[in-house]
């Protein structure tokens, strides 16, 4: 979730833009110097180049035309379509065609990384949108669900129509499974640093139930797609993010007998803040990381080691399969996740007598420099407004119990974090709820924190108190 606007439309049968969409196209689209298409029909020379022109046509009715418009399919060369992904404003995953024949072309042009890294905005039409999903079912090849190029986690239908009883039933067969959302033509979900808005008609469907999507369906949508917005910063998140203490893992790995032989999950690893004193105790270290680009940045560090295993996939969803651990735990990541599906899921996942561990920070920075800290309690009450307001902080630390395990224990460990202007303000960027700040605003902010700490000696102070929960399965 590099990108910074994502668009998933389900089709035009009129081969035109409504007014809506094109309204936010004339927002987001601002810098127009080459779009490139990609093809889901990968041998289809003739008709590929038709598509190129007529979709690019759409654009230009609405005055968004771009100065270079181009198609990638069997007949570029890698490099070249590399390179198009590279330095393209916007990148239209086309449809008409076989989902995975889509991936398949994109994964053989090496345009997979390009596409993830890449900050053109990044569209969807059809076969194209449903590429664009974490997980994602073609039901005109198989009801077997394959995985997507991970963008979001929205698992869309398109073009479902009320009066086409047999493409409603494949999309209620792929509701058994995971939650849809299905698309009549002419609608779309705009997707920006986990905001999302759409246009048109869009039906949730789940367990073979079709409802309306409501605006609180909406809202529901972006607290999920808001867990991957640590995603769009993998090295700042690297830098800036605390470590826990030493002691704490001492104490931990002590008292969950961890090491060789021992089989250990985390979840939600980021880029390592947590892991390096747990994996070097030698046991069987696994993590699995929503974020691809922070799942990346977790195997250049520390994919040579025999004893690491990563996936990049969803907790809440994964199939772990026959696999039980020793020690599950989260640092500052398991209150993302539903309350009764952590505690249920982990409870599952380990031995008897196996280990929970729940671990946050609680900083301050009053006690250094009390006057700093009202100057910047001021910028907050200023500033402080996210597009998405930041709900997870109900996660019950205690509630264990409620779900088979023992009783939680509360263990504290502390520390000290000091950081110049510019690092505190890296740092500040880090946050999920102040990423998703609007500008100016965001900008103005940080560069009054900025400001703010220069004034008072170019240094702000953090005390750490590093909490430990800690409870087992009988």
């Amino acid at each position: 979730m590099r990108n910074e606007f994502l668009a998933v439309f389900s089709g035009f049968p009129d081969h035109h833009f409504s007014k809506e969409i094109t309204d936010r196209l004339r927002e987001e689209l601002t810098e127009r110097k080459s779009i490139v298409f990609i093809t889901a029909c990968p041998l289809d020379y003739a008709q590929n180049d038709d598509d190129c022109d007529g979709m690019h046509e759409m654009f230009v009715e609405q005055g968004l035309g771009f100065e270079k418009h181009c198609v990638i399919d069997q007949r570029t060369e890698p490099e070249t379509a590399k390179e198009s992904v590279e330095t393209a404003d916007c990148i239209f995953l086309m449809g008409g065609g076989v989902c995975e024949e889509q991936l398949a072309l994109i994964r053989e042009k090496g345009c997979y990384d390009a596409l993830l890294d890449c900050h053109a905005a990044i569209f969807g039409v059809s076969a194209g949108s449903m590429n664009m999903a974490r997980k994602t079912v073609d039901f005109f090849e198989s009801m077997e669900a394959f995985d997507g190029l991970g963008l979001t986690n929205i698992t869309v239908s398109c073009h479902h129509d009320p009066e086409d009883t047999w493409r409603c039933e494949q999309t209620l067969r792929m509701s058994e499974d995971r939650v849809v959302y299905a698309m009549e033509d002419m609608s779309a979900f705009f997707i920006k640093r986990g905001r999302i808005d759409t246009v048109g008609t869009i039906y949730r469907m789940e367990n073979r139930e079709l409802q309306p999507l409501t605006e609180e369906g909406i809202r529901e949508l972006e607290q999920d797609e808001f867990r991957r917005v640590f995603d769009t910063i993998p090295d700042q998140f690297d830098r800036f993010r605390p470590r826990y203490s030493e002691e704490l893992f001492a104490y931990l790995n002590a008292e969950a007998g961890i090491g060789p032989g021992k089989r250990v999950l985390e979840l939600g690893p980021g880029t390592g803040q947590a892991t390096e004193p747990v994996l070097r105790t030698g046991c069987e270290y696994h993590a699995i990381e929503l974020g691809e680009h922070l799942y990346r940045k977790m195997k250049e560090k520390y994919g040579r080691l025999p004893n690491f295993n990563i996936v990049n996939d969803d907790f809440i969803t994964h199939d772990f399969g026959d696999m039980k651990f020793d020690m599950i735990y989260s640092a500052a990541t398991i209150q993302w996740i539903p309350e009764a599906v952590a505690y249920t899921k982990t409870f599952d996942l380990l031995k008897p007598g196996g280990t929970l561990a729940m671990m946050l920070t609680r900083a301050e920075y009053k006690s250094d420099n009390e006057a700093l800290y009202e100057k910047i309690q001021a910028l907050y009450d200023r500033y402080y407004k996210p597009d998405i307001p930041y709900v997870h902080g109900g996660f019950r630390y205690t509630a264990a119990p409620e779900y088979g395990y023992t009783e939680v224990e509360r263990h504290e460990f502390t520390g000290q974090r000091v950081f110049t202007a510019d690092e505190y303000v890296a740092f500040s960027g880090t946050h999920s709820d102040h990423i998703v700040i609007p500008e100016p605003m965001r900008t103005e902010f940080f560069e009054e924190m900025r400001n703010a700490v220069l004034e008072a000696g170019d240094r702000i102070v953090f005390n750490d108190t590093y909490v430990l929960f800690i409870t087992k399965k009988p």
